[in-house]
């Protein structure tokens, strides 16, 4: 079957990147003149500062042309980048920025506190996720060439979380400033889009910026990304050998295939919680959905500890929370709390008037996850929600669901932080909350976390995440474990919490 539904995000988002290496000599000896080309499942949305997701499977496309304020670490910890140095003021209000020195984008325009300025407050005035990681951010003050502040207008703790993705892109204030920017990028970063050998939507050549200050972690002299949304040919690909690497799998399949072909496979914690994603809590398209009985319901109908060991072959952690087990927000005391239970479910259903269920519309995702799609429809129908599905094309996932097209679909979305997942899904603002569903615990226990630090943070988040599982704001199914895989002459280093490896996380074997 050829697989040609993919979305992007993400925070990122369930439909991962597939990040495939390889040309005959990606792996060669040395390979400091090799050309990696990598395969992506989604072509990249714009090139537009603060229009891309904030993490997910475009971010190869971005990170070729476009260097961070700060980077992550084998960790996934921020770490110095544009920026070498940053400090909060004890307000926590004020985050003072010391710049790298001597860094010029390629068009020659020099990299300074004005840039940081020019492209923040961009960013900030966009719409997509990399834009609204930013809405705390008040304004930018220059200091000097190599001193910024970042003032905010309320605390914000995932903020430098954010500057170390997709929201801390520095392109040329020059580009800026112009009208191509979305589809004609002009970074500081390790690479140079090669408009000549480039075909917009379908293959993006890079060539090396020999300026770059860290070119040591950028071994290859050449990028290709193909945009390719067949996973088939991809996993064929590798077998022949024509692609050397794949990033960010979370299809069993793909995983189990690569298995048996002898491939490397490497797995990770990649930061996304997956599941069924309830947007329509106020019932605006399905009113069965703005009763909470209801959304409890389709959680008891949710065998997940089934759902990873059959559907996602065992790549995930279950979980009825949003926040990843290993952030200050999980709450082991709530793991547990929707035990599959088909009586309690059916029971709950009748209790809201909907004993023989009702018919939801949904975006058809099977010809990418087949098994994920039955699944889901086998649980709803046990309690009467029947299905009608819509056929829906990669480039309009997002923008239908962030438009409210519809009352729930399986999603993932991937998040650094409990702070970046409340960004993204809790606030009228955030992107992930087609409906601006609001609760006022919700709202006051962020502000809380927000305001808070050490126990008391952590203390408020966890009682966060039992309001949301409590009121059943989303029906998740797991934290997902996502794999690399590559062939004989290229090396992989994921980073966890990342949706897919870096383009500096590949390297020649053994270099």
């Amino acid at each position: 079957m050829r697989r040609s539904i993919v979305a992007t995000t993400v925070a990122s988002l369930l439909f991962f990147a597939t990040a495939c290496g390889g040309t005959d000599d990606a792996g060669s000896e040395g390979g400091a003149d090799a050309t990696l080309t990598l395969g992506s499942i989604v072509p990249p949305s714009s090139f537009a500062i603060g229009e891309m997701a904030s993490s997910g499977p475009a971010d190869n496309y971005y990170q070729a042309v476009y260097d961070r304020l700060m980077h992550l670490d084998a960790d996934g910890k921020p770490v110095a980048g544009l920026a070498t140095d940053w400090s909060y003021d004890d307000t926590g209000l004020r985050l003072a920025l010391t710049l790298r020195d001597g860094v010029t984008f390629t068009d020659g325009t020099a990299f300074d506190a004005e840039a940081v300025k020019a492209n923040l407050e961009k960013a900030k005035a966009a719409s997509g996720e990399a834009g609204s990681a930013l809405r705390a951010v008040d304004r930018v003050e220059v200091v000097d060439a190599t001193h910024a502040d970042v003032v905010l207008s309320r605390p914000d703790p995932g903020l430098v979380d954010a500057l170390a993705r997709s929201s801390g892109f520095m392109a040329s204030p020059t580009a800026l400033a112009g009208p191509d920017l979305a589809t004609a990028p002009v970074g500081s970063g390790p690479y140079v889009l090669d408009a000549d050998a480039t075909t917009a939507g379908s293959d993006y050549v890079y060539t090396r910026n020999a300026d770059y200050w860290d070119a040591d972690s950028y071994p290859y002299d050449e990028i290709e990304i193909k945009f390719l949304d067949d996973t088939t040919a991809q996993l064929n690909g590798l077998r022949s050998g024509e692609l050397s690497a794949v990033g960010g799998v979370s299809t069993a399949d793909v995983v189990s295939g690569a298995k048996s072909a002898g491939l490397n496979v490497v797995t990770y914690l990649n930061g996304t919680i997956e599941g069924l994603y309830l947007w329509d809590r106020d019932g605006a398209l399905a009113p069965a959905l703005g009763d909470v009985r209801v959304r409890q319901a389709i959680n008891y109908a949710m065998d997940r500890d089934t759902l990873v060991e059959v559907v996602k072959g065992g790549l995930g952690e279950p979980t009825e929370q949003v926040f990843a087990p290993s952030s200050d927000g999980y709450d082991e005391a709530l793991a547990g709390t929707y035990d599959f239970d088909l009586d309690k479910a059916k029971q709950l259903m009748a209790e809201a008037g909907y004993a023989d269920g009702f018919a939801l519309t949904l975006p058809d995702f099977s010809p990418v996850f087949p098994d994920e799609q039955a699944a889901m429809t086998e649980a709803l129908s046990s309690i009467g929600i029947q299905v009608t599905y819509q056929p829906i094309t990669a480039d309009q996932v997002v923008s239908s669901i962030m438009g409210g097209q519809w009352p729930l679909n399986f999603f993932g979305l991937t998040a650094a932080s409990p702070f970046e997942m409340a960004g993204l899904t809790l606030t009228p603002q955030s992107p992930f909350n087609p409906f601006k569903s609001a609760d006022p615990a919700v709202t006051d226990l962020l502000t809380q976390a927000s305001s808070a630090t050490g126990d008391a943070q952590a203390d408020a988040l966890q009682k966060l995440s039992k309001q949301l599982v409590d009121q059943a704001w989303f029906a998740p199914w797991d934290a997902q474990e996502a794999a690399a895989i590559t062939a004989a002459g290229v090396d992989v280093t994921p980073i966890p919490g990342v949706s897919s490896p870096p383009l500096s996380g590949y390297a020649p074997a053994g270099s």
